[in-house]
């Protein structure tokens, strides 16, 4: 595994400039700081949760952006070629893009919300977040392996812009709700990430939301790591209008 992990620090780190670094440090700041967007002054977690979907689904492109290059640029073939362990490559690619992105963005994120408030609230949401983000980060490997573009990337943007409306015009509490919806429908939407967010900036964080928010998480983990495990099981190939076929 550890070889696995090596190679694939390698594969992101080689051929980047200093002024890639540069640039790219300088998004991650962006990202956390626009996470606070609708109150920078006041960065509690109620602030961080309202924007942070839309600012992990960013974060965990640029990951997804990487691996599908992988596979565009042909070279994912050789370790299919060479008989590697899917399941090492599934989960090395877990363990390297989430520490990256945990280090990188959700650690300083966390830690601005527990300098200006370190309470229980904050502690709660912030493994609410981190669940959601771990989410996120899984569907966005598990696409990108799946199909082998990287295109994949793109879909995760859409979910997570359609759950945004959904729960900020159909999920309201009372008779705000734009979208009128059946209590099947907001019983289904309850389990989405964007939903678990905005009720913890709506000030409906609870251990309960917690739970929710992980059950969710190891279900469509499950399912993402079935879909990418299954594609290079069996070879499956996706045509794209953008990059052609792998």
């Amino acid at each position: 595994m550890s070889n696995y992990i090596k190679a694939e620090l390698y594969r992101i780190t080689r051929g980047r400039s200093v002024l890639a670094y540069i640039l790219f440090g300088f998004m991650l700041l962006a990202l956390v700081f626009g996470t606070f967007m609708s109150d920078p002054l006041h960065p509690t977690y109620k602030v961080a949760a309202g924007s942070f979907p839309i600012m992990a689904c960013m974060m965990t492109m640029y990951a997804g952006s990487l691996l599908g290059k992988h596979y565009t640029n042909r070279t994912a073939h050789y370790e299919i070629m060479d008989g590697a362990n899917v399941h090492k490559l599934i989960w090395y690619r877990i363990i390297v893009y989430t520490s990256l992105l945990t280090v990188l963005y959700f650690i300083p994120l966390s830690l601005i919300m527990l300098i200006y408030s370190h309470n229980m609230k904050t502690i709660m949401a912030i493994a609410l977040l981190y669940i959601v983000f771990l989410r996120m980060t899984m569907f966005v490997i598990g696409i990108s392996m799946t199909i082998k573009t990287g295109e994949g990337i793109v879909l995760a943007y859409i979910r997570i812009i359609f759950e945004n409306i959904v729960a900020i015009l159909g999920l309201s509490s009372n008779e705000d709700a734009v979208i009128s919806m059946s209590d099947t429908a907001v019983a289904i939407f309850g389990w989405f990430p964007a939903t678990e967010c905005t009720l913890a900036a709506n000030g409906y964080l609870s251990g309960g939301l917690v739970v929710k928010a992980l059950i969710g998480f190891i279900i469509e983990f499950a399912i993402m790591y079935a879909l990418a495990y299954t594609s290079h099981k069996r070879k499956w190939y996706v045509r794209t209008t953008i990059g052609g076929h792998v």
